[in-house]
Order: structure tokens, then C-alpha cells, then sequence
């Protein structure tokens, strides 16, 4: 550290630009990354980058690790692990968990079991649609059968649950994907579909039910999200059609609700005490101390995202509404609109490293985006040649990939 600030000092002194220096590697532990909101400080991140031919001569892509059967969930960065799931054979009933290394691309391991719940889903996605989490010590890996697995760290099974066993009616038939949370040793899966519909905490060291909470028989995909009040309080937030709710996740008992009709597909996103829920719009409320209603601070429907969820940054709220990318001031008012020319369908949503957006189409085409205060440019598109449909996960000066058919690390060439 010392040898750094002489040298800043001493480009500082000749009037020369320090060199750009990349942030120390931090987990991606879920799906939107740290926090719950995909938007990191992080410099040095490609602005261009190619898959090549099967990962052959391929631009600022460190690695290209090839698994099997199809994924559309986004990977996790634990440590020097990269967690991935995906599903495989017939009707996708094999599932599986890899960790590689992040440095070296090697895998570290790789499991597999068979799906005891309905995997059927659209050929779009896929059994291993949701993003698995972790706690820094375990990883839960949830997929579109219902079927919740947690292993350690080196790969050890350490318990498995199907939801189906006393739920046979859950699943339907474009597939289930909300992605799992833990918060204070309880994992939190979601569970929204024409039949039996439910969320449930489970004992993250034990696998055992902690508790259940009846939810509307309705077709739901946005995941669960934990706020915190001002006095540090957990609340799990779930919304859909109906409703917006806060859980206590430690009895599983609802402590608040407002009655609102929310995005089914778009997940809300937390930052700096406001949750932010795609709701005709976007709506944004103030998470006070404990188990309080949350209040309306502002709302808009200037900017309302469409799959992708909304990103909160130092640039403003940004969300996706197809292939126009919008931005928004702090009171709601559209800042700017740039629109990602032949986008295709874009499912997941984008991440931002410092001062750049990197939104994925489905096609794998890739749109840097630079951004302002007052406007925004788009100064990439890079091809990786396969589908993405999984939300990337960002690491010091890396940003990995999930494709349906392997893992990615996108990095300078030169790391």
C-alpha cells in the first residue's frame, strides 16, 4: 500500500494520469449481487470483449469453462469460487451444482441429483433457472422443480429438501425461476404458481421448515428481497399481483402490507434505506426502524421496467423497458433514454462497474454502456456466440458469465 501512494504521488507531481487501479475482488453471494442492488464501483472491467469460436481466440476472456445441460440463472462469486448451476438430460431432471476457480478456470467440483418435483418449463428456460446464494459458508442451490440443495464450500452435501413432497400441485408450465435469499441463517424460497403457492424459511444449517406462508395462486417470478429498517431489522419483501409484503424471517409471520399490484417477472431492488418496486412504474418507499410500514416517498411511471430489474446508482434509477434504457432522478423525472439497437429479447438484468453498464441480450450481444449525469452513450457491443439469459456477477476487475452452455470470465487480456 505504501509502494501505491508513492506512485500516485509521484504521477500526481509530474502532472500524469495514475494509472487505473482494479478494486480488490469482493463475493457476488446472490442473485443482483451484494446488497441486492447489481451496481458496484469496480474499474476495469473490459469495455470490449468476444467469445470467439467456442472461447478460441477470444478477446479479454480469461476463461470459458463449458457445462453441462442448459442454465438460464446467473453465477455467484464466493471467495476465489464461481457457483453455477444447471440442469441436463431428459426433461432437464439431473441437476447440477459446479464451483470453479475464479483465477484459474479449473473446476474445483461438481455435483449432481435427480429432481424428485416437475421440472417441465418452456424450451427458453430452463429446471436451473434460479441463482443460487450464499452465506460465505454454504451454498443453496433452488431450481425450477422445487428441489433445494445446500453443499460447504468444498462441495460436502450437506442437506436436500423437495418442496414437492408436501406440495405436489407447485410448478407450471413455463417453469418456475425465483431465486433463493439468506439472511440471519434462514433461507427464503418463494414458491408462486396456479397451484400450490407458498414461501418458506428454512434452517440454513439443518434444512429443516422453520415456517410457511400461504401465498396467491397466481403465475409469479420475482424473487424475494431483504430490507432493512433503520435500526438494522431484516424484513423479507415479497410482491406480485396482489400485493406488497414485509415477513418477519425469523417466524415467518407477515408484518406489514400495501396494497398494490406489482411486477410478476422483475425483482424489487434495496439501497440506502428506499426499496424500489417495479409497480406500474416504479414506486419507492422509505424502510423505517423494525417491523414498520414502509411509506411512499416517490413514484413514476417515467421509467417502468419490463423483465430486467431496476438498477439504483449514483447516476440515477435506471431500468430496462425492452431495449430502451431509461434513467431517472430522485423525484422520478426522466434524466435521459438510450435505446440498444437490435437488443433482441433482453432477460437479464444488467450490472453496472463504475461508470459502465453491461446489459446482455438474450442473443449473447453484449451493450456497453458509458454513463453521465445528463446522458449516456453506448460505446460496445461485444459478442460472446451463445445465449444469455442469466444477470452476470462482477468481482474486482472480472465480470463472469453464465451462457446456457458454460461459465465465462470476462478480464483484460493482460490478467
Amino acid at each position: 500500500m505504501r509502494n501505491l501512494c508513492r506512485l500516485l504521488c509521484i504521477y500526481g507531481s509530474l502532472g500524469m494520469a495514475a494509472p487505473v487501479v482494479a478494486e480488490t475482488p469482493h463475493d457476488w453471494p446472490a442473485f443482483l449481487g451484494p446488497g441486492g442492488n447489481p451496481v458496484t464501483t469496480s474499474v476495469g472491467v473490459p469495455l470490449s470483449f468476444s467469445g470467439g469460436e467456442a472461447g478460441k481466440d477470444a478477446e479479454n476472456v480469461a476463461w470459458r469453462v463449458p457445462l453441462p445441460g442448459r442454465s438460464v440463472s446467473g453465477p455467484i462469486v464466493v471467495g476465489d469460487r464461481v457457483i453455477t448451476t444447471s440442469s441436463s438430460a431428459m426433461e432437464e431432471r439431473w441437476m447440477h451444482v459446479t464451483a470453479v476457480d475464479a483465477n484459474s478456470g479449473d473446476i474445483l467440483w461438481h455435483r449432481s441429483s435427480k429432481a424428485t418435483g416437475r421440472p417441465f418449463c418452456h424450451p427458453t428456460s430452463a429446471n436451473a433457472a434460479p441463482t443460487p446464494c450464499s452465506d460465505g459458508e454454504r451454498v443453496y442451490a433452488f431450481f425450477s422443480s422445487n428441489d433445494l440443495v445446500c453443499y460447504d464450500l468444498d462441495g460436502n452435501l450437506q442437506w436436500f429438501r423437495s418442496l414437492s413432497d408436501q406440495h405436489p400441485l407447485i410448478g407450471n408450465d413455463v417453469g418456475m425461476s425465483s431465486s433463493p435469499i439468506v439472511v440471519d441463517d434462514v433461507v427464503v424460497v418463494t414458491v408462486e404458481c396456479q397451484g400450490d403457492s407458498f414461501t418458506a424459511g428454512i434452517n440454513a444449517l439443518t434444512g429443516e421448515t422453520m415456517w410457511e406462508l400461504p401465498r396467491p395462486r397466481k403465475a409469479n417470478w420475482a424473487s424475494p428481497r431483504v430490507a432493512r429498517g433503520t435500526d438494522g431489522v431484516a424484513v423479507i419483501v415479497l410482491h406480485g399481483q396482489d400485493n406488497l409484503i414485509g415477513i418477519n424471517p425469523q417466524s415467518g409471520e407477515q408484518v406489514w402490507e400495501v396494497e398494490l399490484r406489482c411486477s410478476s417477472v422483475s425483482t424489487a431492488v434495496f439501497k440506502d434505506g428506499q426499496l424500489f418496486v417495479p409497480a406500474g412504474g416504479v414506486k419507492v418507499y422509505d424502510v423505517g426502524p423494525g417491523f414498520e410500514q414502509p411509506k411512499l416517498a416517490w413514484e413514476s411511471s417515467r421509467i417502468s421496467p419490463s423483465s430486467a430489474s431496476l438498477l439504483v446508482s449514483s447516476y440515477g434509477l435506471l431500468g430496462l423497458n425492452r431495449s430502451i434504457l431509461v434513467c431517472c432522478d430522485e423525484e422520478g423525472e426522466r434524466k435521459w433514454n438510450t435505446r440498444l439497437e437490435d437488443a433482441g429479447q433482453i432477460w437479464a438484468t444488467p450490472v453496472i462497474a463504475g461508470k459502465h453498464l453491461y446489459a446482455f441480450g438474450m442473443s449473447g450481444k453484449c451493450f456497453v454502456v458509458e454513463l453521465g449525469a445528463d446522458s449516456a452513450e453506448v460505446i460496445a457491443e461485444c459478442e460472446l456466440g451463445s445465449e444469455v439469459l442469466g444477470s452476470p456477477a462482477v468481482s474486482g476487475s472480472a465480470m463472469y458469465v453464465r451462457s446456457v452452455d458454460a461459465l465465462w470470465k470476462v478480464a483484460a487480456n493482460d490478467q
